[in-house]
C-alpha cells in the first residue's frame, strides 16, 4: 500500500511494487484522475491494483482503505506512508484550519495507518514492513507554512 500515489515518489514506489510482481494499493485524496492512470499503469504490469480516493488524515477513511484491502487482497504486507502537504503560505499568515489539515494528513494518517497496518500484521502473523517518507520539507518550509497538495 502507497499513499499519496497518484504522482511523485508515491507513484515510483507503487510501480516499483508493480514491476516486484506485489499486489499494490494506491491512494490520494484529489487526483481521481492521475489515481486512475496510476492504476493502469501498475495493471500494465499485470499487478492487481486497488485505487483508493480517500483523505488519509480522516481515520473513518483510513479504516475503510484497510477494509477493502482485507476484502480484496487479505492485508497489508508493506506500508509506504507517503501522503503529505505543504504550503505556499506565509508563517505569519497560516491559519488554524490550515494547520489542522496539515497535521491531521502528516501526522495523524501516518500514526493510524500505521497502527492499523501493524495490527493487521500481527494478527496475520506476518513481519511487515512500513516505511514514512517525509520529503516536502527537506530544505524546510521558512518563512513559509502549512497547506496546499505536495503529495498525490
Amino acid at each position: 500500500m502507497v499513499t499519496g500515489a497518484s504522482r511523485g515518489i508515491g507513484k515510483a514506489v507503487a510501480i516499483k511494487f508493480a514491476k516486484k510482481g506485489y499486489n499494490v494499493v494506491i491512494s490520494c485524496v484529489h487526483r481521481a484522475e492521475q489515481l486512475e492512470q496510476t492504476r493502469r499503469e501498475i495493471e500494465s504490469f499485470q499487478a492487481p491494483c486497488l485505487a483508493y480516493l480517500g483523505d488519509m488524515g480522516d481515520l473513518k477513511s483510513c479504516e475503510t482503505l484497510f477494509s477493502q484491502i482485507r476484502s480484496r487482497f487479505g492485508g497489508v504486507d508493506v506500508l509506504v506512508n507517503n501522503a503529505g502537504i505543504s504550503s505556499e503560505v506565509y508563517f505569519l499568515d497560516a491559519t488554524e484550519e490550515m494547520f489542522d489539515h496539515m497535521t491531521a494528513v502528516d501526522w495523524k494518517g501516518v500514526y493510524f495507518s500505521s497502527q492499523i497496518a501493524a495490527k493487521r500484521m500481527i494478527e496475520r502473523e506476518i513481519r511487515g514492513v512500513i516505511i514514512n517518507i517525509a520529503s516536502n520539507q527537506v530544505d524546510g518550509c521558512w518563512p513559509r507554512a502549512t497547506e496546499s497538495e505536495s503529495a498525490g
